[in-house]
């Protein structure tokens, strides 16, 4: 163990003895292409008879032959120096093995010619060998030194500058962007163009942009001829890169546009569409072709130019919805002025909404170094606003069922939801009976409405139909059909009164007709009150046999009945003689029923259905409802208490004598008041009243 501790501690020793030998390389610096002397120098404490050093090289820098150059620390020593696979070598050796002097200081040096790139290159040795007298090693270290190519570079972020398609007679600018990827300033001293007259710089120079930063070179471009172009620009500057042209491009072209201006009218109206020309050439003639839409027709004619015409030929054809302009001058003669109307043409409106226009083909000359030449650069087509009416009606209008004896009017509501007056210049109907009362032409203003009075004047009794076509300006509703139907009926009508009634007492019911035709004949089945008993349903009336009083209009009538149920009488009511009852309203008899055992106080209604009603002509000609019905009370009263209070006394005789003489109460029963059941009350209900009083 001791052992292997004396030996740790020797060999360390040793090491601190031999560690002083140190090869440097120094540090140099140089402008591009430049040479530069790199120094190898030596820190030793051993004697040392030869070395060797091997470093690597960068592409930037090459070998000066026959450079190396020995110091006066070599006493009878020899340099070579080479290069071997991108590899510097150089050996420094005596024959006679002698020691180099002293201990510290260059030994060696030689030149590197630089290259041109901005670099900062580190030089490594890769091998050390140092000699002793004997030919023995000696341990050595070794320290890098550097070369350092110092420059300016710029680089462009593009080598080309196109300004593209533009009008001439403008000024155009683009910016250039320079960085340095160099390590010295870059200073930019002028920028050469190879055609001043349309190139040009804003830029102050000179223009310094330190290492590592960016700056901006301007490049105008005022064009004045037509003409794609190529030139240069040449930035001069410390740069080291040739690669300083910048190509520049572009394309200006004579502005020579024609617009379609926009234009609006109402529907089936003319317009006219002007045609514009701004020109930087004279112009000395066009060639157009336009495909109107269908809302647009051409007016023939209406091509016409301006005048801004010289004497210029103007030839134009329509033919399936293409309009077609030629204009030429024979002395190559041009239009006045730059700008503005060059010519017009009128079209007729039809349809809604908003149209686009274009022109499919255009062409405008100009004499261009003797040559016509097509200078058009853009056509602009335009939008036609057409204003145009829009009609919005019920196309079925039903008038009802309306009596003869009334008007047979409706009317219908016409709306306008365009953006243009709304016109209805003509009515044509399929049936002479219906009439419209407006006065042609009706004119209905934008989003609003106005109703239009039908009249059917005809008195047949039927249903009836016609078909009313309206004739409009709407484009896509020029003609509007409209069904209108209805029904005349005459208005025969059938009517029932029922009288209330003391509970012991004749029910009294008075039939009525309110007839516009001459009735010949009817039928109606009567529908009497009811009650239930267990699960039987007897009748509360029933009628009296022979009882049927006719009035005056019904006279000579025959009345029959019958019994078709329980609770209901069929009635047939005609005339042997072929009388009829004549058209009027009023009572046509009186039918009577006879209290059954089971009636007791209160509200009831009795009605009457199946009603037919018979002209001369066999016709059924009933209007009215299919049932028709009246309420009455039954009254648990005394016969000739008028007034309900329970008694018959002198206030019920006063009472009753009013009613006669036409002054009424409203405590008035005139169920209680007929005395004598003859359905009228009058002096003989007043003695018989008196004489109950009396006890007679």
């Amino acid at each position: 163990m001791k052992r292997s501790v004396f030996l740790l501690v020797g060999w360390l020793a040793w090491l601190t003895l031999h560690a002083d030998n140190v090869i440097s390389l120094s540090s140099v610096r140089g402008a591009p292409d430049e040479e530069v002397t790199v120094s190898i120098a030596l820190q030793n404490s051993d004697a040392v008879a030869a070395m060797q050093v091997s470093i690597p090289l960068d592409e930037q820098l090459s070998l000066v032959a026959n450079s190396a150059t020995l110091t006066n620390r070599a006493v009878n020593h020899q340099v070579t120096v080479g290069m071997n696979n991108g590899s510097l070598t150089v050996l420094v050796y005596s024959t006679s093995m002698s020691a180099l002097n002293g201990t510290e200081g260059d030994v060696v040096s030689f030149r590197l010619k630089l290259g041109r790139e901005p670099k900062d290159i580190a030089l490594t040795p890769s091998k050390v060998l140092l000699t002793k007298s004997d030919g023995t090693a000696v341990a050595a270290t070794s320290q890098s030194g550097s070369v350092s190519i110092r420059a300016a570079k710029a680089q462009y972020d593009s080598m080309e500058i196109d300004f593209g398609h533009v009008p001439i007679r403008s000024t155009y600018s683009r910016n250039l962007t320079v960085r340095n990827v160099g390590n010295e300033p870059l200073v930019i001293t002028s920028l050469d163009f190879s055609d001043v007259n349309v190139f040009s710089s804003t830029t102050t120079l000179p223009l310094t942009i330190a290492a590592g930063a960016s700056g901006q070179l301007n490049v105008t471009f005022a064009p004045t001829e037509r003409g794609s172009i190529e030139k240069a620009l040449r930035v001069v500057c410390n740069n080291t890169s040739k690669l300083n042209t910048i190509k520049l491009k572009a394309d200006p072209f004579a502005v020579n546009e024609l617009h379609i201006q926009n234009a609006s009218g109402i529907c089936d109206e003319e317009v006219t569409v002007h045609l514009t020309v701004n020109n930087m050439d004279a112009i000395t003639g066009f060639q157009l072709e336009f495909a109107l839409p269908e809302q647009l027709k051409y007016v023939d004619g209406s091509f016409a130019l301006s005048e801004r015409k010289a004497n210029h030929t103007l030839m134009t054809t329509y033919k399936n919805g293409v309009l077609r302009a030629i204009c030429y001058s024979s002395t190559n003669s041009a239009f006045s002025d730059n700008d503005g109307e060059i010519a017009s043409f009128r079209v007729q409106l039809n349809g809604r909404d908003n149209i686009q226009l274009n022109v499919q083909k255009a062409v405008l000359t100009a004499q261009i170094k003797n040559v016509t030449t097509d200078v058009l650069s853009a056509k602009y087509g335009a939008t036609i606003s057409i204003q145009s009416p829009n009609i919005s009606v019920n196309n079925h209008v039903n008038m009802g069922r309306v009596p003869v004896t009334e008007d047979c009017t409706t009317t219908l509501q016409v709306y306008n939801y365009g953006n243009a007056p709304l016109t209805i210049s003509r009515t044509v109907v399929n049936n002479e009976a219906l009439t419209i009362d407006e006065e042609l032409p009706v004119v209905i203003a934008q989003w609003e409405s106005r109703p239009l009075t039908l009249t059917y004047n005809s008195v047949e009794q039927k249903d009836f139909e016609a078909l009313l076509q309206l004739y409009t300006n709407d484009p896509t509703n020029r003609l509007v059909n409209i069904t209108v139907e209805g029904n005349r009926f005459a208005p025969n009508y059938v009517s029932v009164n029922a009288k209330d009634v003391l509970l012991q007492n004749n029910l009294s019911v008075e039939v009525c007709l309110d007839t516009y035709d001459d009735i010949g004949g009817m039928q109606f089945d009567v529908v009497m009150p009811t009650t239930r008993v267990g699960n039987k349903t007897f009748a509360l009336y029933q009628p009296t046999t022979d009882d049927i009083e006719l009035t005056t209009r019904a006279e000579g009538m025959t009345v029959s009945q019958r019994m078709i149920d329980a609770n209901t009488v069929r009635y047939f009511c005609y005339f042997l003689n072929g009388s009829t009852i004549a058209s009027g309203n009023g009572p046509v008899m009186t039918l009577t029923f006879e209290p059954q055992e089971k009636l007791v106080a209160g509200d009831y209604a009795i009605n009457v259905q199946n009603i037919s009603l018979g002209t001369s002509a066999l016709t059924n000609k009933y209007a009215g409802a299919a049932t028709v019905s009246d309420s009455f009370t039954v009254l648990d009263l005394l016969l000739g208490d008028v007034n309900g209070d329970g008694l018959r006394n002198v206030q019920d005789v006063v009472l009753l004598i009013n009613k006669i003489v036409g002054n009424e109460s409203e405590h008035f029963i005139e169920a209680a008041a007929n005395m004598n059941g003859d359905k009228d009350i009058n002096v003989q209900d007043v003695v018989i009243l008196i004489n109950l009083i009396v006890g007679n």
